[in-house]
């Protein structure tokens, strides 16, 4: 810690510490009709994402729209521009981006990730965030293994997506005089949407398995020029807190925040499973009091009508320089 002296006090010259809250959503096939058919509403889960307070999403089942579409909020309102980072556009999140800037008065932003095919256009990963708290920084498909034997794994290809974060901490200058300047705190999210349990449960719990172990080789590899505080994070298709896949997390160093199977989807066929999940690093001190929370309706049927048949899970990072512990 670097001391500071005022006024005959001793003080402990501390970066400002806040927390960022990070959430993930499978949005089931967000814009896969027309949008006259759609049953999703922007205008609810714009509601969602702002309730939720979050800096930061991950998002599952998100498709691709036409780059040249029009988009607008009614027929004589003016052309919403896309908030996409690349060409790769879903107008519903430019008009939930909008939407946020208008009602919180910070530009947001989305980046929507390539499957293992390039061309495929549905059932994409995407990241959106609130460009005021974070930044975003490089991006790294990773190179796993998408055959085993007769097996296809990760058609949704996963990424390290790098974000920074701007902290206000204490230095002295060449004069020996404190002053607040601002450096860099960052943070690597991989979302995750594993293997699906259509086809057989058996099967397709081994497959994840097997992608979890390709994903941990393939991320061992990159650890040392990533920052360490990592969180893979999305809809795994994970049933039960004893399959592979989470052992194979664990055993890399992975803390499971859904360890007691939270339902995180529900549906009238198939009632409800604890899918959605948060790994983070373990014996990192920026993710000592990070919990996994389930956002969700008390009508679990208009949650699913208006926004998905999964519920959003969200968790907070301690957000400081060099993750050091603020207080002594």
């Amino acid at each position: 810690m670097w001391g500071l002296k005022m006024n005959g006090i001793n003080h402990l010259n501390l970066s400002t510490m806040s927390f960022l809250q990070i959430a993930s959503w499978n949005i089931e096939h967000l814009s896969g009709q027309a949008r006259a058919q759609r049953r999703q509403s922007a205008y609810a889960l714009t509601d969602h994402i702002e309730m939720a307070g979050i800096d930061l999403i991950a998002l599952q089942e998100v498709y691709l729209t036409p780059t040249d579409e029009e988009v607008r909020m009614a027929p004589h309102q003016p052309i919403i521009p896309s908030h996409a980072h690349t060409e790769r556009r879903n107008s519903d999140l430019d008009i939930v981006c909008y939407l946020l800037e208008e009602h919180l008065d910070v530009p947001w932003k989305y980046l929507i990730l390539p499957n293992r095919s390039d061309g495929d256009r549905s059932q994409l990963c995407a990241v959106l965030w609130n460009t005021d708290r974070l930044t975003l920084g490089d991006v790294q498909a990773l190179d796993v293994k998408h055959k085993e034997g007769d097996l296809s794994l990760w058609d949704r290809k996963p990424h390290v997506v790098n974000f920074f974060s701007k902290i206000d901490v204490w230095r002295k200058d060449a004069d020996g005089k404190w002053q607040i300047v601002w450096e860099k705190r960052e943070l690597c999210v991989v979302p995750l949407h594993m293997k699906s349990n259509y086809g057989g449960v058996t099967k397709n719990r081994q497959v994840r398995g097997l992608e979890a172990e390709t994903l941990c080789v393939e991320l061992a590899k990159l650890r040392p020029q990533i920052d360490p505080s990592l969180v893979l994070l999305g809809d795994t298709n994970i049933l039960k807190n004893d399959e592979p896949a989470i052992e194979t997390f664990v055993d890399h160093g992975f803390i499971d925040l859904n360890n007691n199977d939270t339902s995180t989807y529900w549906s009238k066929d198939y009632s409800g499973a604890p899918f959605d999940r948060f790994f983070v690093a373990k014996d990192r001190p920026e993710f000592k009091y990070s919990r996994q929370y389930v956002l969700r309706s008390a009508d679990l049927e208009m949650h699913d009508r208006f926004l998905s048949d999964h519920y959003m899970i969200k968790m907070s990072v301690k957000d400081y320089l060099d993750d050091a512990v603020p207080r002594p």
